[in-house]
């Protein structure tokens, strides 16, 4: 971890860490959410599981444009939820 990294996760970023990192801290922070009685530290904790989950969620997408770099999005006529049978 270079001195980047380390200003950076003092200032509470999620970049620095890897992945199996990510994952730890957040099953740690989620038994925590869990077993939390007070309403308010639940409510923070909610909060930066939403944060964990957010960061999660951006490396799968950079990861997916890695691996299929000419993918697109492709839309239906009238919308994901309807059948194919016009």
């Amino acid at each position: 971890m270079g001195i980047f990294d380390s200003i950076a996760r003092g200032l509470g970023s999620l970049r620095p860490l890897s992945d199996a990192e990510l994952e730890d801290e957040r099953e740690a922070l989620r038994q925590r959410y869990v077993s939390s009685d007070n309403v308010g530290e639940a409510s923070n904790l909610y909060n930066e599981l939403h944060r964990y989950d957010e960061e999660m969620t951006r490396r799968a997408n950079e990861a997916y444009k890695r691996d299929n770099p000419d993918a697109t999005t492709r839309h239906r006529e009238h919308g994901w939820y309807l059948p194919n049978d016009d």
